[in-house]
């Protein structure tokens, strides 16, 4: 990671929102927004416009998948969806962004390696 990531997160579990808000500056990354759920997470997204999202894929009122749909249908963004279930047929098509999927419970290597894979450094590029 060459620089630090706005990182967007949601959640509706606050347990996990608080890991992520821990853990992230500890990888060198900024939260600037904690959502409870799709529909906080979108209108987060427009006033933040986040470098990254993580995001649960489901949650209340509007899962993380169709918000993120919703929001990279205006402005392209790099997500990493999470879960407790096994991971989705199809991620959401969002054209040319970066995206992986987690299984919580999330372990810190294994988001440092999903954020690396969004977002490799010039050496990992070739």
């Amino acid at each position: 990671m060459t620089r630090p990531l706005r990182i967007a997160v949601a959640d509706d579990e606050p347990v996990v929102r608080d890991y992520f808000r821990r853990m992230l500056p500890r990888l060198g990354h900024e939260v600037v927004a904690a959502a409870a759920n799709g529909r906080e997470l979108v209108e987060l997204c427009r006033e933040q416009s986040p470098d990254l999202i993580i995001a649960d894929v489901r949650m209340p009122d509007m899962d993380g998948d169709d918000a993120i749909q919703e929001i990279c249908s205006v402005r392209p963004t790099p997500f990493i969806l999470i879960s407790a279930y096994s991971k989705p047929a199809i991620l959401p098509g969002t054209g040319a962004v970066g995206s992986a999927y987690l299984t919580k419970p999330v372990k810190r290597e294994d988001l440092e390696r999903a954020i690396n894979r969004v977002f490799p450094t010039a050496d990992e590029q070739g």
